[in-house]
């Protein structure tokens, strides 16, 4: 028999996993792991604003099945997630307080709280041909921040592709569009699951439940490291590294840009949207 669960079950687990009030949160989701969840995708909403509160943010993919640089077909107003993405952030990308961006279609980020609208406007200033460097999911590794994976797994975990750039440009030193030594779907789903066992050695990943759902909860800077370590002692001398070796364009201009928004969010962090 299938649980049912109401938003005080959710908040609860939530609160059990480690969510707080002003975290900043990426999350993956799949409402119908849940079981039976009164009042749908709105009631797992609900409860992550609540407990976020005011000066949280929450951050879900709002990705298309519209190609990644036709702006034409893609209305941020109208145009549905991939089904494979879910009902919870459907949903979520619709309220009308929550900001959708706009660029690239593909690819684009839902967000609403105090972060909310520097963060989907540094993902929307990013070119299609800088993939995942320096990308909003790298500025929520910055700025301290979680991903929540509600019913699913690490295979849908969008931060190890901006984890694996990230590894490569600080063990390298060179900035790459990708750097995708651990494979995703669909090709070996399997190996971004692989982050399960040194994620919990390292203490980075809890993981619970909230009806039938297993949560996960980590936080991203400890994501980047733990991807980082397994990039240097499995990957790094593989023929798997020369895969995707595409070059940044305008590589520095875009890194000044990026630390300059990181700055003005830890300042708003630090403030709460308050004058000092």
């Amino acid at each position: 028999m299938k649980s049912r669960v109401d938003q005080d079950d959710i908040e609860r687990g939530l609160r059990e996993i480690g969510l707080r009030e002003g975290d900043l949160i990426v999350v993956h989701s799949s409402l119908s792991s849940f079981g039976y969840v009164v009042g749908g995708p709105d009631t797992v909403i609900d409860a992550l604003l609540k407990t976020v509160g005011p000066k949280g943010t929450v951050i879900m993919p709002a990705h298309t099945g519209v190609a990644k640089t036709d702006f034409e077909a893609y209305d941020p107003s109208s145009t549905p997630v991939r089904k494979s993405i879910g009902l919870i952030p459907d949903t979520y990308w619709r309220r009308p307080d929550v900001i959708r961006g706009k660029h690239p279609p593909r690819h684009n980020w839902a967000a609403k709280g105090l972060l909310a609208p520097a963060l989907i406007a540094l993902s929307e200033g990013q070119p299609v041909a800088a993939g995942h460097y320096k990308d909003i999911l790298t500025a929520v590794a910055d700025l301290d921040g979680h991903v929540l994976l509600l019913g699913c797994r690490n295979r849908n975990n969008t931060s190890i592709h901006s984890a694996q750039a990230a590894a490569f440009l600080a063990v390298e030193g060179i900035p790459r569009a990708k750097r995708e030594f651990l494979r995703s779907l669909p090709k070996r789903p399997e190996d971004f699951d692989q982050l399960d066992e040194p994620l919990i050695e390292a203490g980075a990943m809890r993981v619970g439940r909230i009806g039938d759902a297993e949560i996960r909860w980590m936080g991203s800077r400890d994501l980047f490291s733990v991807v980082r370590r397994v990039y240097e002692s499995r990957y790094r001398d593989s023929d798997a590294v020369r895969s995707y070796p595409e070059d940044v364009p305008g590589a520095a201009s875009l890194a000044a840009r990026y630390d300059a928004v990181v700055h003005d969010l830890r300042e708003l962090q630090r403030t709460g949207g308050t004058q000092a």
